[in-house]
């Protein structure tokens, strides 16, 4: 038997995630990893969604961990109009001269850029790839707990391409995808892959997630349960396929199947109206094991010993921060009295000053500190809005109102008084913007293959993006383009100077 003898050196992470049952995992240093086991705890040293049984955090490899960066409601929330730019804030503006700064031009105009995503992402597929090459053929005879490594590491891989393609590939062009790796490269810091077309990019997603199914339907998910989980997988699916849907790399099925998965993932569950509830699972101190129907995997903030560190993930109520989270008027008053949503994501305060607060309805005094979060990937509202969504592009209005009208039965008093829009499709996306206020990276993405064009005036010059503007996909940071001579910029950011 071949053992890989590894030698890694880790950069320093500040982030914490968790499951709600832990792998016991091996305190000890692993200079050779050959068997079952030695792969378990490779996994568990990368990713902080793992635990010893003790409820201790232990990484086997070097002193840190690595994982994708799930919180990036930061680098989108700007792009959207979700977070402005705090005046009192000399960072980002001039108040002698009342304008923005240069920083805060570049925010405002769409030209920034967060370059932590492309390395974050990648550094985390190495060893991914290395766990799901090497776990086949590794001694052992626990055949479960090599199905629940190779699953899990398969999940973040299809998990962590699909948003890199989301998050840099232009939507309307194939050729324009991103390097995929499957196999540990034996040379790695001389790799210079070049991008796959978007239609490759998206076929090796789904065979990965095709896998973890089939391992799942051998192995059921009954010990490990972070992302190697039916329901966090069919979420997964579904939204993968409303995505490509109308992108360059788009199949004629893409809507039904985004049904299909929907429906799998949806089943047994229901969207109950209950304040309390439903303020429960936004709720940072609220305990790991908390469980509703609304979400699949919940990872939550790591401030007073709790699991996730997500260090300014919302930006929320800082007076003196760099940004402002108060919503403009016109957009809060899209929430009717009677929407559950409105207590829980908004607060008045004394001075009569309505803010965004969605993840700090404890009312803890430390929210300036901005280290607040709750990551819910893929959760049961995109799910059952992506299915009302896929009905009506193919041209099934009355079954698309029925599952819409299921979502509001948890939203609304009022289920038929809560319809403002002219159509039935702009009311599935008012929903969607609704739900999904200051959430991660739900608002862009919408926007991007919906084809927005958005309008903004900065320091008195009007800025437009527009419908497949090349900065809807961030560029390729110029570490990259000048390690590697095989890559190729985003069309539209090679001619910028990064």
């Amino acid at each position: 038997m071949k053992k890989i003898y590894i030698l890694i050196a880790l950069t320093s992470l500040s982030f914490i995630q968790s499951c709600d049952k832990f792998l016991d995992l091996k305190p000890q240093d692993i200079q050779v990893v050959s068997k079952v086991e030695d792969y378990r705890d490779l996994l568990a040293s990368y990713m902080r969604l793992l635990k010893t049984t003790d409820g201790s955090q232990k990484p086997v490899l070097g002193s840190t961990f690595l994982y994708p960066k799930f919180h990036v409601a930061a680098e989108f929330a700007y792009k959207t109009g979700e977070l402005t730019i705090n005046k009192n804030s000399t960072s980002y503006y001039d108040a002698n001269l009342g304008e923005y700064n240069n920083s805060g031009v570049k925010i405002m105009t769409w030209m920034e850029s967060d370059y932590d995503l492309w390395d974050r992402f990648y550094s985390f597929l190495g060893p991914i790839n290395m766990i799901i090459d090497g776990i086949t053929a590794a001694e052992g005879n626990d055949e479960n707990l090599r199905n629940y490594v190779k699953g899990e590491a398969l999940v973040w891989r299809a998990y962590s391409y699909f948003k890199l393609i989301q998050y840099y590939s232009p939507y309307k062009e194939d050729d324009y995808g991103i390097p995929v790796f499957l196999k540990p490269y034996d040379d790695p810091g001389n790799a210079m892959p070049q991008r796959e077309k978007q239609s490759d990019v998206y076929r090796q997603i789904l065979t990965d997630c095709q896998e973890v199914i089939d391992l799942i339907a051998e192995t059921p998910s009954n010990q490990w349960n972070c992302a190697y989980e039916p329901r966090f997988i069919y979420g997964m699916l579904a939204s993968i396929y409303c995505y490509k849907a109308m992108s360059a790399a788009a199949e004629e099925n893409d809507w039904q199947q985004a049904i299909t998965y929907a429906d799998k993932a949806i089943a047994g569950r229901s969207f109950v109206r209950d304040q309390s509830v439903y303020d429960a699972m936004f709720d940072t101190p609220a305990q790991q094991t908390f469980r509703n129907d609304e979400f699949y995997l919940r990872l939550v903030d790591g401030r007073n010993g709790q699991i996730a560190n997500f260090i300014d993930t919302y930006f929320q109520t800082s007076e003196w921060g760099p940004a402002e989270a108060n919503p403009s008027q016109e957009f809060y008053a899209q929430y009717k009295e009677d929407d559950v949503r409105k207590k829980t994501f908004f607060r008045t305060k004394t001075d009569g000053k309505i803010i965004f607060d969605k993840y700090n309805i404890s009312n803890d005094p430390m929210a300036f500190l901005g280290a607040g979060g709750i990551i819910m990937p893929f959760r049961l509202a995109e799910t059952c809005l992506i299915k009302a969504e896929a009905l009506y592009r193919l041209g099934k209005t009355t079954e698309a109102k029925e599952v819409l009208d299921d979502f509001k039965q948890g939203r609304y008093l009022d289920v038929e008084g809560s319809y403002t829009e002219s159509d039935l499709l702009n009311e599935i996306l008012k929903e969607r913007k609704l739900e999904f206020y200051h959430e991660q990276d739900m608002w862009w993405l919408d926007m991007k293959r919906l084809q927005t064009r958005m309008e903004r005036i900065v320091n008195g010059t009007m800025y437009i993006l527009e419908p497949d503007d090349f900065r809807y996909s961030l560029p390729i940071p110029q570490s990259e383009m000048s390690a590697n001579k095989n890559m190729v910029q985003n069309p539209g950011w090679n001619e910028i100077s990064l």
